[in-house]
């Protein structure tokens, strides 16, 4: 029961007097921010108790949905499944208290209108807010979870660290912390990106938004929970993610990427390290112009009955002049920690020419 508690009231134990007078200023500029520009185009301002129920209604909507909704459903085992219903439910809810509070605030009581008459109105407007509060509730979420890990991550880093020194293993847990390091360079790019896609996305169409979302979450889970003990994860989970990320980017551009994506193998049964894999194709949204037909990116993997994993990618090359320079450094950690992890059991090509990029990677699992 104590454990219990303890959990549920676990983030407001963390609100010190810095951040709840940051939440404060934040919700403070916001809420003048709206007053202002209504004041401005129709020179009229509302009782003061019609802003606070108002906007205490939605200040509860957006963080219940961060701090009770999401940070519950995100434990099961299904969240992809529970999330949406319970958003769902969470927008019937709040449409149900907007509609008492507009019949007891915004009009007087022999001018109610009509329920037929106020779906018409005010349901959309009432929807398009509630939604936009799920979805900056959500992107605050989001960003919350990201900062949580690479603090976790710091922390079990150091705690690593000085257990090395007690034990007297430098040369092998040092090439352990570093490999843990650079995998943490290239988490954040990707999700990070993706966020921001979120955030832009969201007031337009909260559908594509909400299955971003999912697909978010499932690999930001797959980055937390899925490596074991020797450091690698399930190779079929490496592959799920890649399929979840070319979904997220095909998202981002109304599925007008042209990508031949194949995978093919036995890949339950092998493990390798995390995120290898994934930020390799992230390259070639990254870098690659995949918007003519004609010069489809091609990622093509596949796992032999030798146990030999082959990646082969090819991809027109973008316009921006970064490029080779950005991805050179994605493509050196790659090379470090497969050295690390297979010295001798790998072989990368890579063919960097005038319009396209290709790049061969066979690891023996």
């Amino acid at each position: 029961m104590t454990m219990g508690l303890q959990s549920k009231f676990a983030f407001f134990s963390k609100l010190d007097g810095k951040l709840l007078f940051k939440h404060f200023a934040g919700w403070a500029i916001f809420i003048a921010y709206e007053i202002s520009f209504v004041w401005f185009s129709i020179d009229t301002f509302a009782s003061l108790e019609n802003y606070i129920c108002y906007y205490g209604l939605n200040i509860l909507l957006f963080y219940f949905n961060a701090h009770v909704l999401l940070s519950s459903a995100i434990k099961s085992n299904r969240s992809y499944l529970l999330i949406p219903v319970l958003m769902l439910f969470e927008m019937l809810v709040y449409l149900i208290f907007k509609y008492l509070l507009d019949v007891l605030l915004a009009f007087p009581q022999n001018a109610v209108p009509s329920q037929n008459v106020y779906v018409k109105k005010l349901l959309v407007p009432n929807i398009y807010r509630g939604v936009s509060f799920i979805g900056s509730s959500t992107l605050y979420w989001s960003v919350l979870r990201v900062i949580s890990f690479r603090k976790r991550v710091h922390e079990t880093e150091t705690v690593q660290l000085v257990t090395l020194k007690e034990k007297a293993e430098l040369e092998r847990n040092l090439a352990e912390a570093m490999n843990a390091y650079l995998q943490q360079q290239i988490n954040p790019h990707l999700l990070f990106n993706t966020l921001s896609f979120i955030h832009n996305t969201y007031a337009k169409h909260s559908r594509e938004a909400s299955q971003c979302v999912l697909l978010l979450v499932d690999i930001m889970r797959f980055s937390l929970n899925e490596v074991s003990i020797n450091g690698k994860t399930s190779l079929d989970k490496e592959i799920e993610q890649i399929q979840n990320y070319i979904e997220i980017n095909q998202l981002r551009y109304d599925y007008a990427l042209f990508i031949d994506f194949e995978a093919e193998g036995d890949f339950e049964s092998y493990q390798i390290i995390p995120l290898v894999l994934l930020t390799l194709t992230e390259n070639i949204f990254k870098h690659g112009y995949l918007k003519k037909k004609q010069g489809a990116a091609k990622l093509h993997i596949t796992l032999n009955d030798q146990n030999e994993l082959s990646f082969i990618s090819w991809n027109l090359k973008g316009d921006q002049p970064d490029y080779k320079r950005t991805r050179s450094i994605g493509i050196k950690n790659v090379i470090k920690r497969l050295e690390f992890s297979y010295k001798d059991q790998y072989n990368i090509i890579i063919k960097d020419e005038k319009e396209s990029y290709g790049l061969e990677l066979r690891v023996q699992l």
